[in-house]
């Protein structure tokens, strides 16, 4: 069966009804355009005929979309058809004809590698099935997108008092995230750290999700969409007296509460976040260390406005919402090992990895699950301020030991992955949608292959690089390293496989605080602190962690000069990006270290030198990154305030007494 030569193209019959389907179908449209040299594009046939795709009405008109995910696509003579119980799996059997017959790799839209373009596609037969997937809700955070955020114009205006957080992404940005995550068979997503649906530019997100089928959730700090921040603004537009506060003011929050349910519940697929947290992501109490008395009243209380959220969502649905979530993220989880917490019936408990070491607490270990409920699980493979935030530093051994962690665990109800801006993660969501599709059967080893292919000639030489990068980031080993923030986290000292690596030292721990440290040396001395013994332990970790990042940086720059256009901007613009990206912020701090060392001992040309050293190596990051801002790219680190390279070289400037505009 010929899909599409110099002078014909397939066409497609849609039986299917489903509005979501019918956005799923002029993607694949596009994709014939993009995949033929001709730039074919499937034009609508009325009844079946040979030469079509049927794309044929879902057998379970009224099911809940995630109760069947399963699809179908067989060809029959010279037509091929495409079935499925639930529009969700139309959708993913869709996307999936795309990526493996057409060649238009899920992430296309973050990548900078085209689509193949062929004269002639012809297929001999054509039968590919698929069950329903191993996790029910798979899903992405947008966190602390500050890149996506500054990408292109467009982006509303948030009101709330908390820094980074002024402007929202553009709509247009938000589609192509959507889109993304729908060629991934992502079937959830969080669209913004924070998402006030009462002002229009916020709301406008939730749409882009909304419109496309997948499911709506909100962050663990919004439950029923209501933060603390968003809270302010309620006061203000009714004028109200009073605060986020539970246990001061539970009528106006309840109040509140029912006002945004209202407002969610215009969206048909939502999964609703319950429970209490402090404000910016805090626990509810302000006391240093609560007394046991203290805390059975806080679990009291949280379990009080959890059944309190979940009627009132009942009752702005209809009784229509079915799925309910609450994250255990740092007290909860203290509170339900301790018998204080109680979330009810029928609500996903969500375990949470710890963000700094992307690894499960003990509570994931320790608290019994209790068979008549679901569970699921929030995992970092992006983390502001510790990283990784700008390049990946998860890789697929960790990544695969958490969830096969959770496979085995039965904690399948729930998944969702804290990606950040997308671009910088696309190798990694790529394995994530895999493993939760087929968690037994997903191959690290395989998809890596699988994952090079694109690199054609440089496919070998290529996946040993990746895999060079991933076993050459430098691993902390000091034991206070896991006592690091231990007044939120706790830490799980466990064996774990020789290539999972516990406590990494990654960009967002180097830019973000033990760089500022140093810099703080250089006033006051560190003593005997915790801060000094960490610094001291990233320093002497580095040491190996350096040159292998600079022979990295090497095999892919000559593999860059050797591949042809646009394979060489691909590499300059991905592996090589983000492994200069460690490189230079790695030397950065070697050389911050040993100028506070000198400093010490009064070397004073030691010191300038070494600063000097610093600086040329964020210089050096800065000047490099502009390389990978072309086309479509155009200011992708315009908004670079979370890692901030810029603010970290004028601080490394201002360390040798003057300051100048960076480049």
């Amino acid at each position: 069966m010929i899909l599409f030569d110099r002078s014909n193209c397939i066409s497609i019959c849609l039986k299917n009804t489903s509005p979501y389907v019918k956005l799923a179908v002029e993607d694949l449209r596009r994709d014939f355009a993009a995949a033929s040299i001709c730039g074919w594009t499937p034009a609508y046939a009325e009844e079946i005929c040979n030469g079509c795709i049927v794309i044929e009405e879902n057998t379970g008109l009224n099911a809940d979309p995630v109760s069947d995910e399963s699809f179908s696509i067989r060809m029959q003579g010279d037509v091929i058809y495409i079935a499925a119980p639930t529009y969700l799996g139309t959708m993913w059997a869709i996307y999936t004809f795309s990526e493996r017959v057409l060649g238009v790799d899920p992430c296309y839209l973050f990548s900078d590698l085209p689509t193949e373009r062929r004269e002639i596609l012809e297929l001999d037969a054509l039968r590919i099935e698929e069950k329903s997937p191993d996790f029910r809700f798979r899903g992405v955070f947008i966190n602390d997108e500050d890149l996506l955020t500054s990408w292109k114009d467009g982006g509303g205006m948030r009101k709330m008092d908390y820094e980074f957080y002024t402007f929202t992404v553009a709509p247009q940005v938000m589609d192509l995230v959507v889109e993304t995550m729908l060629r991934l068979k992502i079937n959830l997503l969080i669209p913004a750290s924070f998402l006030n649906i009462d002002n229009p530019p916020e709301k406008a997100l939730a749409d882009c999700v909304a419109r496309r089928g997948i499911y709506l959730s909100q962050h663990h700090l919004e439950p029923l969409g209501l933060s603390h921040f968003t809270m302010k603004n309620y006061c203000e537009k009714f004028r109200k007296a009073g605060e986020y506060s539970f246990f001061k003011h539970p009528e106006l929050l309840k109040e509140a509460w029912t006002y945004y349910a209202s407002k969610w519940a215009v969206y048909d697929n939502v999964v609703w976040q319950v429970g209490l947290r402090g404000k910016a992501d805090r626990p509810v109490w302000e006391e240093a260390k609560p007394t046991r008395e203290e805390l059975a009243d806080y679990g009291k209380k949280i379990s009080e406005a959890i059944a309190v959220q979940k009627q009132i969502v009942l009752d702005a649905t209809g009784g229509k919402a079915k799925y309910f979530t609450s994250t255990l993220w740092m007290e909860g989880t203290m509170l339900m090992q301790e018998g204080l917490l109680d979330t009810g019936e029928d609500i996903i408990s969500v375990f949470s990895d710890t963000g700094v070491n992307q690894m499960y607490g003990p509570d994931f270990f320790d608290i019994c699950r209790d068979r008549a409920k679901q569970y699921g699980i929030y995992y970092h493979i992006a983390y502001y301020g510790s990283g990784p935030h700008l390049a990946p530093q998860t890789g697929l051994d960790k990544l695969c030991y958490n969830i096969d962690l959770a496979y085995t665990a039965g904690d399948r109800a729930y998944m969702i992955l804290n990606a950040s801006n997308v671009r910088e993660f696309t190798f990694e969501l790529g394995a994530y949608a895999q493993m939760l599709w087929n968690t037994a059967g997903f191959e690290k080893g395989r998809y890596l292959e699988e994952y090079c292919e694109k690199f054609g000639g440089f496919r070998k030489e290529m996946q040993t690089l990746i895999q060079k990068y991933f076993d050459a980031l430098p691993e902390a080993t000091n034991p206070i390293c896991y006592d690091y923030m231990s007044h939120y986290f706790t830490y799980a000292r466990r064996a774990y496989p020789e290539k999972v690596k516990n406590f990494v030292v990654k960009d967002g721990m180097l830019l973000t605080f033990a760089g500022r440290y140093h810099a703080m040396g250089f006033r006051k001395k560190f003593g005997g602190s915790t801060e000094q013994t960490l610094c001291d332990e990233f320093y002497r970790v580095l040491q190996p962690a350096i040159p292998a990042f600079r022979e990295i940086c090497d095999g892919l720059a000559r593999i860059a000069e050797e591949a042809e256009e646009p394979l060489a901007r691909c590499i300059r613009s991905g592996w090589l990006c983000y492994a200069n990206t460690l490189r230079y912020t790695y030397e950065w701090y070697a050389n911050l270290a040993e100028a506070r060392m000198h400093y010490q001992g009064s070397e004073g040309a030691s010191v300038r030198e070494k600063l000097t050293a610093a600086c040329e190596c964020l210089e050096n990051l800065m000047e490099y990154r502009k390389s990978t801002e072309y086309g479509k790219f155009h200011n992708w680190y315009r908004g670079d305030v979370k890692m901030a390279v810029a603010r970290e070289l004028e601080m490394t400037r201002e360390l040798l007494g003057y300051s100048g505009t960076h480049r």
